[in-house]
């Protein structure tokens, strides 16, 4: 999973992609990079693109996103935010509802497709 590194760079990426799950995280955090696995391949094979974001060196975004807790992700459909979960929660949970929200905004034929932005 790419890093971003600027709250420019995350503003754009939100805008310009049709579904995007931004984690929050920290290198000191063990599920942090647990997760970070899962997501990025999960996105693989979905209609979705994945970023990391860490706090350490980005505290800047997190604040600007209200991120108080790691892990923390941030799914954007369309560029609208539409899931938010931090601290302990069910990452499948979050991905099978990722997948409703892709289905919903009509995003579907593009699982496991290649039509999401890098």
């Amino acid at each position: 999973m790419k890093t971003l590194e600027s709250l420019a760079a995350y503003e754009q990426l939100r805008q310009a992609a049709d579904a995007v799950i931004m984690q929050f995280g920290s290198e000191q955090c063990g599920p942090c990079t647990a997760i970070r696995h899962r997501i990025d391949s999960w996105c693989e094979n979905n209609a979705c693109t994945a970023r990391y974001i860490d706090i350490e060196t980005c505290p800047d975004i997190a604040a600007q996103h209200g991120i108080l807790s790691v892990p923390a992700v941030i799914v954007y459909i369309q560029g609208r935010e539409t899931l938010r979960q931090a601290g302990y929660f069910s990452l499948d949970e979050v991905l099978a509802r990722t997948a409703q929200y892709l289905t919903l905004a009509g995003l579907e034929e593009n699982i496991n497709g290649t039509d999401s932005v890098e």
